[in-house]
């Protein structure tokens, strides 16, 4: 072989195994310890932002990481002691959260073509993200209806209806959480009885059936 191909080849070989990294995904160790944040872990918040931050700024910025960053900006938003860093930190990340679902439209319209985190297409993921995150904030922010709207579009599309119950379970759970503070609690009642025919013994069905039964 000569010098010129083997150098077109070497070039080419770096070329596709750095594509492979770019765009990269938050990755398993990155999504344990936000759920750790997640859970009231004020430490782990500063070292998932650091994480993500890194992540995105080597390897480019995906709609999945850029709506966990935002994520994890409110969480610095709820952890801060003074109201005007509330508002600074949990404002910073909506409109970081905004960008990311901003970015769908850049992953492949084929789900089966996405990459799957945490058994789940990348897009579902972080709409479900989006969607948790937005509900959960207080309603001085006007985010929940943005995402309720997010848990009725996703939870009644049929390709996500057939995602692995095992990985959907909790997305069902929370939008039953979001249902009730809506006061829809016909949709509830609804997205229960779809977690019931998927595994009525799933913890997650448990915790939703106690939820609902709850509202009487």
């Amino acid at each position: 072989m000569t010098t010129c191909k083997i150098l077109l080849l070497s070039a080419a070989l770096a070329t596709s195994i750095g594509s492979a990294h770019l765009y990269a995904n938050p990755t398993a160790d990155i999504l344990a310890s936000y759920s750790q944040a997640a859970d009231g872990d004020e430490a782990m918040v500063e070292t998932v932002y650091d994480q993500l931050n890194a992540l995105i700024e080597q390897q480019g910025a995906k709609p999945l990481t850029m709506v966990y960053l935002g994520s994890t900006q409110t969480l610095q938003g709820r952890d801060a002691f003074m109201p005007w860093n509330k508002m600074k930190y949990t404002e910073q990340g909506l409109a970081t959260m905004a960008k990311g679902i901003g970015l769908l439209d850049t992953l492949p319209e084929d789900i089966n073509q996405q990459e799957r985190i945490q058994g789940l297409p990348e897009a579902y993921l972080a709409q479900a993200m989006a969607a948790v995150t937005y509900t959960s904030l207080p309603d001085m922010f006007n985010h929940f209806e943005r995402g309720y709207d997010i848990y009725l579009n996703l939870l009644n599309d049929e390709n996500f209806v057939q995602q692995p119950f095992a990985a959907s379970a909790w997305i069902y759970h929370t939008g039953i959480v979001a249902a009730i503070r809506a006061e829809d609690l016909p949709q509830a009642q609804a997205w229960l009885s779809t977690m019931e025919n998927f595994d009525t013994n799933n913890p997650q069905t448990q915790a939703a059936k106690r939820l609902v039964a709850s509202q009487g």
